[in-house]
């Protein structure tokens, strides 16, 4: 499945965006960025293929395009001018980053991305953070923060003529429909691709480069120097790429955490790299994701190794340093979710099918993203089951047994503190595989894999030891310390 999914399919979707010739309505739409975590267009190919199901309109999204449009103009303007931006120091290094929960550390806002980068990078130079809410909900919880000068609220760089002149252009321009027929496997899937670029546009999956677009419109205005950004290749940093470099502007990507390759927009093809926009250069948290982007993705930019911002865990000359295992049977496991909701209720029920009536405690862990009532309500969990939101990750070892997890980085970040971890799959099948390069135990579990975890921790038999000499290895081979000398590297290459 991994060759057909990164190979097959991503050069047929590479293959029908060609068609648009490099259209500001094709660089905006999710679909051909290959952004599957929003659009899902490969599961529904699949469906398709499997049961024959057809292509219907969604008439839902339809109805409800007008009033999500017009309510999301309300919002755009009202943030628009509650947080007006007026002014931008010349020659200042933007860092375009993202509002989310983890910002919101005391009473001061910092950033979750870039961290320690920030501060440093402005002692010396005039820096700009540019916050992005992920959630519009979450911005009722500045009123509480002290928001510095040189931080902003990105709405707040459009005036009242922009943001009219935003909805106007996405509202008559941003849908866009292919014209050819496109084959993927025998099956004619141009019927799924226009539905798709129809969903990004009723579902306003494209507004987001939009935005962007006037936005950075308004960075040339400022004559911000450099714009660096969390680097996922989405459509709406193509924009930003297009706009701010064409301009002169020095564009920096950070890829800042973990992936597989579920996410192909970090895989482009040699189809790809001749219509869509790229940054200067790119960065990465360690050697392994360098390697794999540079081995598994067509890439006609530097890729260069810089290091883990949003790691604080202790190191030593350059290194991470990887915590023993405890070896005491404690009766208790952790599952970290990814970010695609839509797994959640599937996985819980596969571990109630385990765990249910055992003296086992499972703790859920949700993404970073979400919050604990995503869940609460949705799902009754029996008594050995509990979501938690925040894990002490310093008492992990002391906790847990051991972490199952799926397309998660916490799995890995697990290891450094001496706890083993898994993969799950229920059909066993691990396109979304994060252990890359991974070699020192079998960490791809099915269902019947975790009965058979379930049996070894009831009888006292699971083996909880590794050799810390080869995590550490792993470890440091896949995450950098952020260190002086990485600081250095950093001003260099910017």
């Amino acid at each position: 499945m991994n060759d057909e999914y990164l190979n097959d399919y991503n050069k047929i979707l590479s293959l029908i965006a060609e068609e648009s010739n490099g259209s500001f309505a094709a660089m905006a739409a999710p679909t051909f960025s290959k952004q599957e975590t929003v659009t899902n267009l490969y599961n529904k190919i699949k469906l398709t293929e499997s049961c024959g199901e057809k292509v219907g309109f969604p008439w839902i999204n339809f109805f409800f395009f007008l009033p999500r449009f017009f309510l999301n103009w309300i919002y755009v303007f009202y943030y628009s001018i509650r947080f007006k931006v007026k002014y931008i120091p010349t020659d200042a290094i933007y860092f375009r980053t993202w509002l989310v929960p983890r910002c919101f550390s005391g009473k001061i806002l910092s950033d979750d991305y870039f961290r320690e980068l920030i501060p440093d990078l402005d002692s010396t130079v005039n820096v700009v953070t540019g916050y992005t809410p992920l959630d519009r909900k979450i911005l009722k919880n500045l009123s509480t923060l002290k928001i510095r000068n040189s931080q902003i609220i990105s709405h707040g760089l459009l005036n009242t003529k922009d943001v009219f002149s935003l909805f106007f252009d996405y509202l008559f321009n941003a849908l866009i429909q292919v014209k050819s027929k496109y084959y993927f496997n025998d099956i004619d899937i141009s019927k799924h691709v226009n539905r798709s670029l129809l969903d990004d546009y009723l579902c306003l999956n494209s507004f987001e480069a939009y935005l962007e677009k006037y936005r950075c419109k308004k960075l040339l205005k400022y004559k911000v120097k450099t714009f660096i950004y969390v680097y996922e290749n989405q459509s709406w940093e193509k924009v930003c790429c297009k706009i701010l470099g064409e301009s002169g502007v020095r564009l920096v990507g950070y890829q800042s955490s973990g992936f597989s390759k579920v996410f192909l927009n970090f895989f482009p093809t040699s189809i790809d790299v001749k219509f869509q926009q790229m940054p200067n250069i790119l960065l990465t948290v360690g050697d392994n994701f360098s390697n794999y982007l540079k081995e598994n993705g067509c890439y006609n930019i530097p890729i260069e190794t810089f290091a883990a911002l949003r790691f604080s865990y202790p190191h030593e000359n350059n290194r991470y340093l990887i915590s023993l295992p405890n070896l005491n049977i404690i009766g208790r496991i952790l599952y970290a979710f990814p970010v695609q909701f839509e797994q959640y209720i599937p996985t819980i029920n596969d571990l109630i099918s385990v765990f249910n009536g055992s003296d086992i405690q499972v703790d859920l862990k949700l993404h970073p993203l979400y919050q604990l009532d995503y869940l609460n309500d949705t799902i009754h969990l029996p008594k050995n089951f509990k979501v938690v939101n925040e894990i002490n990750i310093e008492t992990l070892s002391s906790k847990y047994d051991c972490v199952l997890f799926n397309d998660n980085s916490f799995g890995i970040e697990a290891l450094i503190k001496g706890v083993k971890s898994y993969q799950y799959s229920p059909d066993g099948s691990f396109k979304d595989d994060r252990f890359i390069y991974f070699n020192l135990w079998k960490v791809n579990y099915n269902l019947d894999d975790i009965f058979s975890l379930k049996e070894l921790i009831q009888n006292k038999k699971y083996n909880k030891s590794f050799f810390v000499d080869d995590v550490s290895k792993y470890i440091n081979s896949m995450y950098r310390p952020y260190t002086r000398k990485a600081f250095d590297q950093f001003v260099s290459l910017i």
